[in-house]
């Protein structure tokens, strides 16, 4: 081998490998839904897009309602916010899921406001990861989440008087549910809270 090749083999090994691209798993009703696989789990992650027929203040507050998710996102069963921080910019929350088929589980996830917002211009951003150092004990019969990260981020649009709203999510709910089941239930999940929220917003 000469010095050459050498040099463009270690180049070579030295590059990341190429992250998974972006594939449509879903459209509907004016909402595209991306999957894209993680290697590393072989959990999809999930993007969805779409319009929301309300400014992104009013989609916001909806999103940020955290004490009342038991009653606007699914399969809630608990909600409790257990500290704000930094003038309510970061913010923990405990939850539990109670969905069909499976396991309770819960989590905390460490929300942080990441918003560039200026009278109606830029938009308005909140990020999320698991936080379960906070979590309180968990009860026997529920699956802790260990993996749980996310973001909403909201554009205006149509002069502010809509929302291009974006929802990313990456979780894995552990236990011994098995790949192929999980992707299919984060598929199907990621409208449903799109949806939720935008039934959240009309009642505002």
């Amino acid at each position: 081998m000469t010095a050459l090749h050498a040099l463009a083999l270690m180049i070579l090994l030295a590059e990341p490998p190429a992250e998974q691209k972006w594939e449509i798993a879903a459209q509907e009703d004016g909402l595209t839904v991306h999957a894209r696989e993680r290697k590393e789990t072989g959990v999809q992650e999930m993007k969805a897009t779409g319009i929301i027929d309300a400014p992104p203040e009013r989609v916001w507050k909806a999103i940020r309602d955290y004490e009342n998710y038991t009653k606007t996102m699914p399969y809630t069963e608990v909600s409790r916010v257990l500290a704000r921080e930094d003038g309510d910019r970061v913010v923990y929350l405990y939850s539990v899921i109670n969905a069909p088929f499976v396991d309770k589980r819960d989590y905390v996830i460490r929300l942080v406001d990441r918003s560039k917002w200026d009278g109606g211009k830029g938009y308005l951003k909140v990020t999320w990861s698991a936080a379960n150092e906070k979590a309180p004990k968990k009860p026997d019969d529920v699956v802790r989440v260990t993996i749980n990260d996310g973001y909403w981020l909201l554009e205006p649009r149509d002069g502010g008087k809509k929302t291009f709203a974006t929802y990313y999510v990456y979780t894995d709910p552990g236990g011994s549910v098995p790949r192929w089941i999980v992707n299919r239930a984060n598929s199907s999940a990621v409208p449903d809270v799109f949806e939720a929220v935008k039934k959240a917003v009309a009642k505002d």
